[in-house]
């Protein structure tokens, strides 16, 4: 599942401090390997798979360090299921610069 967000209107580098706020409904969060994509391409790992995790959903933000890459652009938020009996969607996300 990939979702995009264009960010307009800001000049410069991203921060250091990028909040990423996402909303996954999933049954099985732990199978779920979540990344931003930077409008460059440089992908941010946020969260790895983990088969201890058994609880539903992701409901989090997470900081991610993207002062290297220009603010304005296309951000994607990708999200891979590493187990295919499972479902989810991506209810909703958001960038804070």
């Amino acid at each position: 599942m990939t979702s995009s967000i264009a960010v307009t209107g800001l000049t410069g580098k991203a921060p250091a401090t990028l909040k990423a706020g996402v909303d996954i409904k999933h049954t099985y969060r732990g199978d779920l390997v979540i990344d931003l994509v930077a409008p460059d391409g440089t992908t941010y790992r946020m969260k790895n798979a983990s088969s201890n995790d058994s609880s539903a959903n992701v409901i989090t933000t997470y900081t991610v360090d993207a002062s290297s890459e220009v603010a304005a652009g296309t951000w994607k938020l990708r999200v891979q299921d590493t187990y295919s009996a499972d479902t989810g969607y991506i209810d909703s996300w958001k960038l804070t610069f």
